[in-house]
């Protein structure tokens, strides 16, 4: 009986985890596919350099050609405590997705995406 128990538990534990595991996936899929494009050009803006039109027109933007997008939820810069729940900055820290991209060529940083607040931040890696 009692292995009959662990059984069931176990089987329990395994379709909890695929459900959530799906379930991840799916939201990070969306959210990657909506917002992807906002993404890149908010972080292109972020690093352009001022230059001429023609030279900006024609420069890469290294955040384009980053197929390596991932979903996290909470900015970890945003330096506030768990349990600090009435600071302004907690839905940041805590909540928000950031729609993370990976530079590609000569810039080897990342750029971080906040979809609700619309704003990104860049840091090396």
């Amino acid at each position: 009986m009692r292995i009959l128990v662990v059984i069931i538990a176990l089987l329990a534990g395994i379709k909890v985890w695929t459900q959530d595991h799906a379930y991840r996936t799916a939201m990070s899929d969306a959210l990657i596919a909506a917002y992807r494009e906002r993404a890149v050009q908010t972080c292109h803006r972020l690093t352009a350099k001022p230059e001429p039109v023609k030279a900006a027109r024609s420069a890469p933007n290294p955040w384009m050609s980053s197929h390596a997008a991932t979903v996290v939820i909470g900015n970890a810069s945003a330096s506030v405590a768990l349990w600090d729940i009435d600071n302004p900055l907690w839905n940041v820290r805590y909540r928000h997705p950031q729609l993370v991209l990976a530079g590609s060529g000569p810039l080897a940083a990342a750029c971080s995406y906040d979809v609700v607040a619309g704003v990104a931040r860049v840091s090396a890696h």
